[in-house]
Parts: structure tokens; C-alpha cells; sequence
């Protein structure tokens, strides 16, 4: 029955076939997710660098669908993406100019939230399950990718705060010394944007081994903790492992706009947030931001909106107005990086080394391409060109 799921997912989901921009192989340390113009299917590009002038590359189109092919994990050079229509998590590896499917799972669930890597061999998944009787059940998956096998399988009941929002949102998990941490809030459907979220977040320690909750902290300061992050990143671990984390009560997550997006702080074997430690980050730009990833030297990188440049949520992801800024973790200091202007919600697009922060960028000259900034000197240069074909990146994955 497992081979007859996966064959059936394989066939009418991943039609692969092989498009080499050059008939040279390479060895790619990169894979880019681009969404293709005039209907044509999204594909990864594999490149070997990032700078300007690379023009050594392999683009293999993906599935004839335009949506959801930004939802993939990878690790180690092996990519897992779980199918909306069939809850199917299928394992996938780059062999030549293909990538090839190992092998699949069946789960219950198509929503998963948030996942975190337990090691390098099993990934824990949490989603909500949608239940008549309003109960706020989360279950959380372990999958050890490296047999594929769900080794766990659980569901934990978080208590709603009022009948008013008791739908849930699961947008952080970390795994501690036999805990589980989730970070999570509730929210309620509303008119045309679809929901709003309560003015709570709630952080809850939980037993791994017989899933007892041992402790909820309350949050009030902002809300919508993390979001989908297998679209894109909302925490992150340093180099003495402090846990880092984004809240998003923007319009294109939470939309509980009058709270501010914010970055909290776990100390490394901590259950508990650090209460002293918030950045505001709307507070200091006037704006939400969505995204943040960890470069380094006590540094961030988040993705903030423009509200003067946007109407409303109708016409959010396609106005060019995304800017990124430097976070300093220790001092709450926001430094603009002079990047064009980018467009587009939920994105996945940047990769930082010791030199050097590259992000992928859609601009408003109809320009597609991976955009620099130098740590030390603060210079913005230019990195690789995407294909004319290209409309939008979305993800941008170092595979080594």
C-alpha cells in the first residue's frame, strides 16, 4: 500500500524532467526556487557560487503547479516535501542533473506549522488539528529521515484562552533535554482578511516522555510567535546557543497589526523566555517585518514591510516594497542594507558566510538576482543572475 501512495504521489505531483542550461555537471552548493513566467513550471536552479559572473548551472522544473513549491526541507544535500493533498513526505535526492525520490511516508496531517531537527537524523513536525468539538490539539510527529519512518507519533491538548480564539497556532518548536518547547497563540476568522489573532502568546514546557505539560508562560508584549517555517525562518540558535525568536502580528501573518513585530530571547537551558529581553522592532522602523535569520556575531537579518507603499493585504506581496536591516541582538540597533526593493510574502531567501550576507531579490526592473552585502564594510555588491525566464525566488538553500 506504502509503494502504490508513493507511486500514485510521484506520478500526478513530481513530473521531473531535466532541462540543462549547460551540459557540463556540476557539483552545486546552491539551489535556488524560482517560479517561472508565463505558467511554466517552478523549478530549482542549482548553482556552484553566487557571485556575479557564475554561468555554470542546472535547472530542473518542478510539478506544472505555480503554488506550493516553496514547502521543502533540506538537509545534508536530501530534500522532504510533504504534499497538501495527500499529507505524503516523500525524501528526495539530487543524483546528476535529477532529483529522485528515495522514498515516503503517510501521515495524518497536511498542515504541518513548525518543524526542528532533533539531530541530524529525526525531525520533529507539529501542526494543528482542525477538530469539530473546538479542542486545541497539536500533534507532533518525529520522522527519522534517515530510514524514513515516523518513530512518533502524538497528540498534546493546549487549553484555549476564551471561546472567542480558540482556533491554533503553533509556530515554534525546540527540543532541550527531554522538552519540548512550543511557542504558540490562537486566533479567530474575520472578514476579508480571513482572521486575527488574540493579544496572547503562550510558551509552553512539555515532558517529551509522557507529553505533561510542565509550565505555560504568557507572553503580552506581541503575539503570532514564528510562523510556517518550512517557507521561511523565525529563530535561531547562536554560537553559545541563546534561542532566538521573531514574533509576526503583521497583516501577512497574525494581522493583529496593533501590536508590535518583536525578537525575544530563550537562554540556552532555559524553559522560560528571558523577561528583560525584547527589541521592538516596529517601534524602531515604523513597520512589521516577517523573516529573520541568524548571521553571525551576534547579528540578524530581517525582511520588514513598507505600509505607506501597500494598500491592503490585496496587493501586499506584489508591491516592491521589502527592505532588509541588520539587527544587532546585543544593542536592539536596526541598520538599513541598501538593497532594491523586493517583493513578495514568505520568503526563504537568505544565506550569510563569514564575509558576506546574499539574498535573493526580485526587483522592480523585472530583475532577478542575488544581491550581497559585506559585513565588515558595509558594501552592497552584485551576485549571480537568475534565468530571464525567472518571475520570483522564493527560496535560496546552501546544500554543503
Amino acid at each position: 500500500m506504502r509503494a502504490l501512495v508513493f507511486l500514485s504521489f510521484f506520478i500526478s505531483i513530481f513530473l521531473f524532467s531535466c532541462n540543462q542550461i549547460t551540459e557540463q555537471n556540476i557539483d552545486p552548493n546552491f539551489v535556488l526556487c524560482l517560479f517561472n513566467k508565463e505558467e511554466t513550471p517552478t523549478s530549482f536552479l542549482l548553482v556552484e557560487s553566487l557571485d556575479e559572473h557564475e554561468d555554470v548551472s542546472i535547472q530542473i522544473p518542478l510539478s506544472t503547479s505555480r503554488i506550493g513549491e516553496r514547502e521543502y526541507l533540506q538537509k545534508k544535500g536530501s530534500f522532504y516535501r510533504l504534499s497538501d493533498r495527500s499529507s505524503v513526505f516523500t525524501k528526495y535526492q539530487l543524483q546528476g542533473a535529477s532529483l529522485i525520490p528515495v522514498d515516503s511516508l503517510q501521515l495524518r496531517n497536511n498542515n504541518i506549522e513548525t518543524v526542528s531537527w532533533i539531530d541530524e537524523e529525526n525531525l520533529l513536525a507539529v501542526c494543528r488539528e482542525d477538530v469539530a468539538e473546538k479542542k486545541s490539539q497539536a500533534r507532533v510527529y518525529q520522522i527519522n529521515v534517515k530510514e524514513m519512518k515516523i518513530v512518533r507519533e502524538d497528540t498534546i491538548i493546549l487549553p484555549h484562552a476564551t471561546d472567542e480564539f480558540w482556533a491554533l497556532h503553533v509556530g515554534l518548536v525546540d527540543f532541550d533535554k527531554g522538552d519540548l518547547w512550543l511557542a504558540y497563540s490562537f486566533f479567530k476568522s474575520k472578514g476579508k482578511y480571513g482572521h486575527t489573532t488574540s493579544d496572547t502568546t503562550y510558551y509552553a514546557t512539555i515532558n517529551y516522555g509522557n507529553l505533561e505539560i510542565r509550565n505555560v508562560q504568557k507572553e503580552t508584549r506581541s503575539t503570532y510567535p514564528g510562523g510556517y517555517n518550512i517557507i521561511q525562518s523565525y529563530s535561531f540558535k547562536d554560537e553559545i546557543g541563546d534561542y532566538y525568536f521573531m514574533t509576526n502580528p503583521g497583516i501577512a501573518l497574525g494581522n493583529n497589526v496593533k501590536l508590535p513585530t518583536a525578537i525575544f530571547r530563550k537562554k540556552k537551558g532555559q524553559h522560560l523566555v528571558d523577561a528583560t529581553y525584547m527589541i521592538n522592532i516596529s517601534d524602531a522602523i515604523g513597520n512589521h517585518a516577517y523573516g529573520m535569520w541568524y548571521v553571525g556575531d551576534g547579528k540578524a537579518v530581517i525582511r520588514n514591510e513598507q505600509k505607506n507603499l501597500y494598500t491592503d493585504f490585496s496587493n501586499f506581496h506584489s508591491v516592491y516594497q521589502f527592505e532588509y536591516r541588520v539587527v544587532d541582538l546585543k544593542t536592539g540597533a536596526i541598520e538599513k542594507i541598501n538593497f532594491p526593493l523586493d517583493k513578495g510574502t514568505q520568503k526563504e531567501n537568505v544565506w550569510s558566510d563569514d564575509q558576506y550576507i546574499y539574498v535573493a531579490i526580485d526587483d522592480s526592473n523585472d530583475e532577478h538576482r542575488v544581491w550581497k552585502y559585506n559585513l565588515k564594510t558595509k558594501e552592497v555588491s552584485k551576485g549571480i543572475k537568475l534565468p530571464n525566464t525567472t518571475n520570483y525566488t522564493v527560496r535560496l538553500d546552501y546544500l554543503k
